[in-house]
């Protein structure tokens, strides 16, 4: 979908944000409007956002529990028992 801006006002406002934040105008409408429509979330929206983000978050750290454990000093891995690199 193309979109086609004729009011100079909107104009104007597109480039001083796009100007303040560095972004191309493309960006700057895009990251403007997804602010706006986060905010416009429904109570129920919000809610499944989370339940999203916590099963990702569980998700994540069931592979940190299925990891091997991490050995703490980084020396055991470089050195050999008389200090030695490997």
């Amino acid at each position: 979908m193309a979109l086609q801006i004729e009011a100079p006002e909107t104009i104007q406002l597109i480039e001083d944000l796009s100007r303040r934040t560095g972004e191309s105008d493309e960006t700057a409408v895009r990251v403007a409007v997804q602010e706006r429509l986060a905010r416009l979330r429904t109570p129920e929206e919000e809610a499944e956002r989370r339940a999203e983000v916590y099963a990702l978050v569980h998700e994540i750290a069931g592979y940190f529990r299925e990891a091997p454990d991490m050995i703490t000093d980084p020396g055991e891995l470089l050195y050999d028992e008389d200090g030695l690199p490997k």
